[in-house]
């Protein structure tokens, strides 16, 4: 991999993770995943590369680095401390010393310099729910406070958990606002159940076949209208999640097509009556 060309990179406001030591699959793979959450992986071939661009100014939302060169540990913890850079360290079980440092310096209360790790191998899914709890806690991924996004007529207004559509507001709670603006973000793309519910309650152990998460689809679906002859359409695919797919112009002014979707989705009957409850 590459060091990118920052100065060419335009990534309006999504977040930027920088990737340090990742080999050809682990880039692939949790690079994926990061785009998942709507934020932009920036890879870089050594955490020479990674010092040289922050110290010309380049921003970064996390540092995510396999370290390789425990050498370059000393500096790159400098740099994000000053920074107020959350670092996601992973490393192998050989690195017991270097481990020991991380565990005897992580500040669970640390604001923007907190440091996380895992231990190889680590699948993607863990890798998600640490860099998101890690972005959290640096009050960037999830901090809807500042978010102010334009999807088509919808606009997400996060100091006020609103969203504008064609002059009207409404207003969501915020775990509806999260979930919402996770699915516009990644509108066309199918969003598993396990990635959703392990994303957005972080902080609590919920069940995959439990209804939180169908309860709450179900009411987004309801206050922003995501039903078929609209823009964007909310669809439940059984036994894996859920997916925003969004209606083209010309899709919405010919006829209405017989692609075997219903109208709101295959969710069954007690989301619809609970949703007008």
């Amino acid at each position: 991999m590459e060091a990118p060309d920052m100065d060419n990179d335009a990534h309006g406001d999504s977040r930027q993770v920088a990737m340090v030591g990742c080999d050809d699959a682990q880039g692939r793979a949790w690079g994926q995943k990061l785009r998942l959450m709507g934020c932009t992986p920036v890879p870089f071939d050594s955490s020479a590369d990674f010092l040289r661009a922050a110290t010309r100014g380049h921003h970064f939302d996390l540092l995510l680095v396999v370290l390789k060169d425990e050498g370059a540990w000393p500096v790159l913890t400098a740099m994000c401390k000053a920074l107020r850079l959350p670092i996601f360290l992973v490393a192998n079980a050989m690195q017991r010393d270097l481990l020991a440092e991380v565990l005897s310096t992580t500040d669970p209360e640390s604001r923007g310099a907190g440091i996380d790790f895992a231990v190889l191998p680590v699948d993607d899914f863990e890798v998600g729910l640490r860099v998101r709890e890690a972005l959290r806690r640096n009050e960037a991924v999830l901090n809807t406070q500042a978010v102010s996004a334009m999807f088509g007529d919808y606009r997400f207004i996060g100091s006020r958990k609103v969203v504008a559509r064609k002059g009207e507001e409404v207003r969501l709670k915020p775990r509806e606002f999260e979930l919402a603006l996770l699915l516009f973000r990644n509108a066309d793309r199918l969003l598993e159940r396990e990635w959703l519910l392990g994303s957005l309650w972080t902080d609590s152990r919920i069940e995959r076949k439990s209804r939180v998460l169908d309860c709450c689809v179900a009411n987004v679906r309801r206050k922003l209208s995501l039903h078929k002859g609209n823009e964007f359409v909310l669809h439940s695919v059984y036994g894996r999640g859920y997916e925003l797919r969004h209606v083209t112009a010309a899709a919405l002014a010919g006829p209405v097509d017989d692609s075997g979707f219903p109208d709101t989705s295959n969710e069954p009957l007690w989301l619809g009556e609970a949703a007008r409850a």
